[in-house]
C-alpha cells in the first residue's frame, strides 16, 4: 500500500516531468504512472490516436457493482512557463518554505497523485466494493483535449455514461464575509460559436461608399452586445443555492464575489475577426467568430432566438459553427447531498473548518465529455487555507505554481476517506480508515 510519504515523492517526480502539451514527455509522465501501477499488480491500457500521445487508463473492478461506477480524472500535460518569470524552476518540483513549486502542482498532477494514492488505497479492499472504479490520466486537455479526453470517448463511450465523476476545478477554499468555504464544481457552463458575416460593396479606400461590409457588421455587433443582458436564459439553481448557503448577495472577497456572479449571467465575447486582405482596399466581406458563454440549461435553440431578434433589420447573417451545452448537479440531488455531507466530514477530520459551496467551473474541462452523457461530475482537489482560491489562481497558467506540502497531504487524506466511504461496502462498524505519515 502506497504511504503519504511515497505519495509526496512520487508527486514530486511527476512534476519534473516536463509534460508540455504536445511534446514528447506526455508520453514519460503517462508511462511514469503506468510503473506504479504495475508495482501494486494493478494492469493499465494506453488509449492513443498517436502512439506518442498515450492516455492512461485503469480499473479497480467490484465483483458485484451495486452501483454506476466511480471515474478518478486529470490530465497530466501542462503548459510551458519562462524560466526568466520564475523565482525557482519551471520544472524543478522544489521543496522550499513548505511549499512545493513547479508547473503542475495545481494544474492538475496534484489532483492526478491525490486520486492515485485513493485510487492505490482501495487496490488493498477490492473484495469490498460496491462499484468499479476507474482512473484515467489523459493529456492534451490544455491544447483542446482532441488526443487526450475526446479520443478515449470515441473509443470507450461507455465509460463515459451514467458515472459518478471526480475532476479538477474545485477544492479550493476561499474565505466569504469572515467564513471559510470549500468550493466544489457542480457542473459546467455551455458554450457556443457562432460567425456573424457581412456583405457590401468593395472598392479602394479613397473612394468609401455607403454599402459597406464593416459598417454592416458592426452595426450588428452593436445590437449583439447591447442586448447581452437580455440573454437570460439557463439555470441559476447553483447561483440561489451559492445564497443560501452565504446568506447574502454581497461577498467581500473579490474572486468569490466574481465566482457568484459568474454562475448567474450568459456572456458574449469575441474570438477572431477577418475583415479585408489588403490595406488601403475596402473589403466586400467582414465576419466574426463570437463564443456565447452560457449557463447550463440553455439550448441552441435558446441562442438562435437571440440572434433571429437581435439581428432582425440589420444586414448581417449568422452561422452557428459548435454548441457544447453545459451541464450541472443540483444540491437537492440525493447523491450530491451524501457527497457534499462526506467531503464536509473529511475536511474537518483532517483540518479544515468550513462548509462545501458548490460553484460553476470557470472555463470548459475534460469533465464536459462526462457531463454532456448524464455522469455527475465534481471538481474536486481538496487544499488548506493557505492555498486558498484566490492566492492560487493567479499561478495557475502563471509564474511559480506552488503548493503547500500539508495542502497535498490533506487532498490525499480527504480523496481517500471520501471514496472509501462511497465505493465500500457499507458497515455498521466503522473502520478506521485513516493513515498519517
Amino acid at each position: 500500500m502506497m504511504n503519504l510519504t511515497e505519495s509526496m515523492e512520487a508527486f514530486i517526480r511527476l512534476v519534473q516531468i516536463p509534460s508540455v502539451t504536445g511534446s514528447s514527455r506526455e508520453k514519460e509522465a503517462c508511462a511514469f504512472l503506468e510503473n506504479i501501477l504495475s508495482q501494486y499488480e494493478i494492469s493499465s491500457e494506453r488509449i492513443a490516436r498517436s502512439e506518442e500521445r498515450p492516455n492512461l487508463l485503469a480499473c479497480l473492478r467490484a465483483e458485484h457493482p451495486e452501483e454506476e461506477p466511480v471515474i478518478l480524472i486529470s490530465h497530466v500535460d501542462v503548459v510551458d512557463g519562462n524560466q526568466e518569470c520564475w523565482l525557482h524552476p519551471v520544472f524543478g518540483g522544489e521543496r522550499q518554505a513548505g511549499r512545493i513549486w513547479g508547473r503542475g502542482t495545481l494544474d492538475t498532477k496534484q489532483l492526478t497523485m491525490m486520486e492515485l494514492y485513493a485510487f492505490l488505497r482501495l487496490k488493498e479492499k477490492q473484495k469490498e466494493l460496491r462499484r468499479d472504479v476507474w482512473f484515467l490520466a489523459t493529456i492534451d486537455e490544455e491544447g483542446g483535449s482532441s488526443y487526450g479526453m475526446e479520443y478515449v470517448k470515441s473509443v470507450r463511450p461507455e465509460l463515459f455514461r451514467n458515472a459518478m465523476v471526480f475532476n479538477e476545478g474545485g477544492g479550493f477554499p476561499l474565505r466569504i464575509n469572515g467564513r471559510d468555504y470549500m468550493m466544489l464544481t457542480v457542473g459546467e457552463k455551455g458554450v457556443l460559436k457562432v460567425r456573424i458575416r457581412a456583405e457590401g460593396t468593395g472598392g479602394h479606400a479613397s473612394a468609401p461608399g455607403d454599402d459597406q461590409a464593416i459598417q454592416k457588421l458592426a452595426e450588428a455587433l452593436r445590437k449583439i452586445f447591447a442586448a447581452e443582458e437580455k440573454l437570460a436564459c439557463g439555470s441559476r439553481h447553483t447561483q440561489d443555492t451559492m445564497r443560501e448557503i452565504a446568506g447574502t448577495d454581497e461577498w467581500d472577497n473579490p474572486v468569490a464575489a466574481d465566482i457568484f456572479g459568474y454562475a448567474g449571467q450568459n456572456s458574449i465575447g469575441m474570438r477572431n475577426y477577418q475583415i479585408g486582405e489588403r490595406s488601403n482596399v475596402i473589403p466586400a466581406k467582414a465576419e466574426v467568430i463570437l463564443e456565447f458563454k452560457v449557463l447550463p440549461g440553455t439550448s441552441k435553440e435558446d441562442i438562435q432566438e437571440f440572434l433571429d431578434r437581435e439581428l432582425s433589420g440589420t444586414a448581417a447573417k449568422y452561422e452557428i459553427l459548435s454548441f457544447e451545452p453545459g451541464f450541472e448537479s443540483r444540491f437537492d440531488c440525493s447523491g450530491l447531498k451524501e457527497l457534499v455531507q462526506d467531503l464536509n466530514t473529511a475536511c474537518e477530520h483532517f483540518g479544515f473548518q468550513g462548509q462545501v459551496m458548490p460553484m460553476l467551473a470557470l472555463g470548459r474541462t475534460d469533465g464536459r465529455f462526462f457531463g454532456s452523457e448524464g455522469s455527475l461530475v465534481y471538481g474536486c482537489s481538496p487544499l488548506l487555507m493557505g492555498d486558498s482560491f484566490d492566492v492560487v489562481l493567479p499561478k495557475v497558467h502563471g509564474n511559480d505554481e506552488s503548493i503547500l506540502e500539508e495542502s497535498y497531504l490533506f487532498g490525499c487524506r480527504v480523496m481517500d476517506e471520501i471514496l472509501q466511504k462511497n465505493c465500500l461496502k457499507k458497515k455498521k462498524d466503522k473502520e478506521d480508515r485513516h493513515e498519517g505519515l
